[in-house]
Order: C-alpha cells, then sequence, then structure tokens
C-alpha cells in the first residue's frame, strides 16, 4: 500500500525517472549494456542521450492524491479516483494483474494523463521498443536457421522465441500505427490514446508471460538433463553405455542452458517495459500474475453483424472522420458518404476475420492438446523403457525433447488464441482497422 503513495510524492522528477527508466529497458532489449547511473532526472548516460533527445520531464499524474474541493474533504483516495475501496487497494499493491492493466494506465501512468506532446514521448518509447523487439525476433530467426542446418534438435526452441517475439512486435506496431495517425480532431478523447498504450502493455504482458512459462519448460529440462548426463556417465563406467551416449547428453544439457540464458534475458527486459508503462520504477520487483488461459467460449459470442454498431461508434478513425469539415456541394457528400459506407464495411470484414481466425486457433489449440497427450504417453513409456535398459540414452533425450516440444506447442496455441479473443474485444473498444 506504501509504494503508490510514495511515488505520488516525487512529482516532477519521479517522472524524469520514468522515463530515464522506460528508455534503458528499451534498450536492454536490444542488449545494449547501461553503465551504474544515478535517477537523478539532470543525469542521463550517454547510452540514453539520443533516446531521451526530445523527452521533457511531466508534472501530471492522472491518481488524485487529495480533496480539490470542499465537498471532497474526507473522501478516501478510492472515492477520489472514483475506485471501490477493494479496487483501489488491489491497484495499490505490488502486484500486477492482466485485468489491471487499464486502471493501472489511467491512473499511474504518467505519460498518458500528460499533454499531447508528452503524450508523443511515450509513442517513441513504444517503438523503440518494438524495433528492439523485431531486433531480438530477427536473431532468433537466425539462431532457428542455424540450428536447422546444423540439424540440431534446439531449432524448435529458437522458433518459439521467434514466435513469441513476432507476435508481440506485430501487436505494438500496430499499436505505434493507430497512435501516429494524424489528429482531426482538437477534442479527440485523450481516452483513446489511454486504449492504445493499454494495449501496449498488454501485448507485453502476453509475450512475458509466454517466455516465462517457456522458461520453466526449460529449466525442468536443464534438471532431466543434468540427470540424464550423470547417469549416463555412471552407465559408461560400467559399460552400459558409450562415449557418445555421454557426449550428446552433455550438448543436450549446454544447449538448454544457453537456450535458458538468452530467455532469462529477453523476459527480464520485457518486464522491465511492462511495469514502466504500468507506473513502477525500473527497479521495482512487483508480483506479475499470470495471464489467464484462452476461453474459447467467448468465440460462441462473436457476432460480427451485431458487434459492429458498437464498433462504429467507438472507432477513432471513424469518429475522426464525422468531426471532419466536409464541403456541402452534392458531390462531396457523395463521396463523404461512400467513404463512411466503405468504413463500415471495412470494419465489418475486419471483424469477421478476427473471429474467423479465433475459431481456426481454437483448432490448433484442441490439436496441440492431443499431440502434449501423446507426448506425454510417449515420454511415460521411453521412461519405463530406459529405466529398465530398453532404450540409449540418445533414445530416451528424443522422448524427452518431444515432450518439452509439446508442451510449449501447447503454450503457445493457448496464447494465440487468447490474443485473439483480446484482439476482438480491443476492436469493439475502438481500435479496430477500418482500411
Amino acid at each position: 500500500m506504501k509504494r503508490r503513495e510514495t511515488a505520488q510524492r516525487q512529482g516532477r522528477s519521479r517522472c524524469a525517472r520514468f522515463i530515464c527508466g522506460a528508455a534503458a529497458a528499451a534498450l536492454l532489449v536490444s542488449g545494449v549494456p547501461l553503465a551504474a547511473h544515478s535517477t537523478d532526472s539532470s543525469f542521463v548516460p550517454r547510452a540514453l542521450d539520443l533516446t531521451l533527445e526530445r523527452f521533457r520531464p511531466l508534472t501530471a499524474h492522472a491518481a488524485v492524491t487529495g480533496p480539490s474541493q470542499p465537498s471532497e474533504r474526507g473522501m478516501s483516495l478510492a472515492e477520489l479516483n472514483g475506485y471501490s475501496e477493494e479496487r483501489w487497494a488491489a491497484l495499490m499493491d505490488n502486484t500486477l494483474s492482466y485485468d489491471e492493466i487499464d486502471d493501472l494506465i489511467h491512473s499511474f501512468n504518467p505519460v498518458v494523463v500528460s499533454a499531447w506532446s508528452n503524450l508523443n514521448d511515450n509513442l517513441k518509447l513504444i517503438a523503440s521498443i518494438r524495433d528492439n523487439i523485431k531486433s531480438r525476433e530477427r536473431e532468433m530467426k537466425n539462431e532457428e536457421d542455424e540450428a536447422k542446418r546444423e540439424n540440431r534438435g534446439d531449432a524448435s526452441i529458437y522458433a518459439m522465441q521467434s514466435a513469441i517475439l513476432k507476435s508481440a512486435a506485430h501487436g505494438m506496431n500496430e499499436t505505434v500505427e493507430k497512435m501516429s495517425r494524424a489528429e482531426t480532431s482538437t477534442n479527440r478523447p485523450l481516452r483513446q490514446a489511454e486504449r492504445q498504450v493499454s494495449g501496449g502493455a498488454k501485448q507485453l504482458m502476453i509475450a512475458y508471460d509466454g517466455l516465462r512459462e517457456q522458461i520453466e519448460i526449460l529449466r525442468e529440462s536443464e534438471a532431466m538433463y543434468q540427470k540424464l548426463l550423470a547417469d549416463a556417465e555412471a552407465r559408461l563406467a560400467v559399460g552400459m553405455a558409450t562415449p557418445a551416449d555421454v557426449q550428446q547428453a552433455r550438448v543436450t544439457l549446454l544447449s538448454t542452458q544457453s537456450q535458458l540464458g538468452s530467455l532469462e534475458t529477453t523476459a527480464e527486459s520485457l518486464r522491465k517495459n511492462l511495469i514502466l508503462l504500468c507506473g513502477w520504477k525500473e527497479d521495482a520487483q512487483p508480483e506479475i500474475t499470470r495471464v489467464p488461459d484462452a476461453d474459447v467460449t467467448r468465440i460462441d459470442r462473436m457476432d460480427p453483424e451485431t458487434d459492429l454498431k458498437q464498433a462504429i461508434a467507438k472507432n477513432a478513425s471513424i469518429i475522426a472522420f464525422h468531426h471532419e469539415r466536409h464541403d456541402k456541394s452534392s458531390e462531396s457528400m457523395r463521396v463523404r458518404d461512400l467513404t463512411e459506407g466503405q468504413m463500415y464495411d471495412n470494419l465489418l470484414v475486419n471483424l469477421r476475420t478476427q473471429k474467423e481466425k479465433a475459431i481456426a486457433d481454437r483448432a490448433a489449440l484442441e490439436g496441440a492438446k492431443a499431440g502434449m497427450q501423446a507426448a506425454e504417453m510417449t515420454k511415460n513409456a521411453a521412461d519405463l523403457q530406459y529405466q529398465m535398459g530398453m532404450i540409449s540414452t540418445a533414445q530416451y533425450l528424443g522422448a524427452v525433447t518431444q515432450y518439452a516440444q509439446a508442451r510449449t506447442a501447447l503454450l503457445t496455441a493457448d496464447s494465440t488464441l487468447f490474443l485473439d479473443l483480446e484482439q476482438y474485444d480491443w476492436m469493439l473498444s475502438g481500435t479496430a482497422s477500418v482500411e
């Protein structure tokens, strides 16, 4: 309960530290080392100079810290900020949950509640994060290609990292593109910008959660491969294994440890970016809860034709179009009506496409579940055969690797479907493309 109360008293220097920390986290994604530095806003390491060239300290906070008029005297902070006591307590603890992101962005992200010029700085930050994630994704893709050329068994692990990062970069790229569009009305609501930043933060949390689960799988695999290496060495001593068995077990272990280190570095970078966007300082260690599993029943509630009305009413591009000044001539009005109709048609097509993608990915999830069950059965059988000396260390390693790959595939399928469902809801909240 204390950490946000402290943060709210820090004023301009708090905001400056937020921007410095955000830029630092963006650089971390690409692996740029940062020297130890002060959090004082007057000190910015040279590594951050270019990133922060046009950034300015902010002064506004969305969270209300005290009464602003006599009628608010005696009100609690929860009441002042428009939350129930229970919800405010949840926001003020040191836990970051997926369903809290919108409120955390609204109340504690200082960039969101700043002037539009400062909001543009946040856009640059997200673009920088996106670009660095893309760079990391390309590195993982190159590693995957090299592993395939060498016929190594770790190609699928690199592929998984690449897929997770590609999905995050794609989602954040859509956020950047939407936020980069020119404003056509001076009274365009700030909450639209909040939705865009929240979407970027949710993309980060989904990507981070996927990497975190992949790390858990690799840690379990590492422990198993360590045991297998020791076992292979013991078998070699009594003539039950060959030097090749020992070497393969050692290579597999070292490869897994290398992959684990890579994932941990990437996940930590995403974690820092996520907590910065949600209002924590860069050195904070909030508990980040798991992203919910995909609820496949949400697909049955998707009705693009019915949902179109809501999507139109909240769509930022359509709202901006309605606020534009149009010539009153009959030809101008005809073109305007055609353009508006095309936007509506495009929006409906995009809603339908998103639902179709969710249906396809639901089938993929079912396939991944079946693959996981088969891999589990194969591994259980291999466990028994290996204990009885019926299969070699290499054969057992193959079964263990297949099981880890099946777990990864299931994780990816569930994460992909969850993102599909979220993106459909985001389209209804106003972020859908009308092109």
